[in-house]
């Protein structure tokens, strides 16, 4: 698009630009779950965990199901 001096042009690659960072945003919230809290307590698996985890990230899974992870201190 050519610039006729008004702004247009600037405006138009700076709404471009914000909707390809949306986009960006978007789609790392859907490959990467967030970490939504912490938990020092996990019920039910059947996976046995090595001793004394010092506590639980809790994600939220593409599902939309809450899940603890175990994490350990040094």
């Amino acid at each position: 698009m050519a610039d006729d001096g008004s702004g247009g042009g600037f405006i138009s690659v700076l709404q471009n630009g914000v909707k390809a960072l949306n986009n960006v945003a978007v789609t790392i919230g859907k490959v990467f779950p967030a970490a939504s809290g912490t938990a020092t307590s996990a019920t039910a698996g059947s996976a046995t965990l090595p001793a004394n985890p010092a506590g639980f990230i809790v994600v939220t899974l593409p599902s939309g199901t809450s899940a603890k992870v175990p994490y350990y201190n040094d």
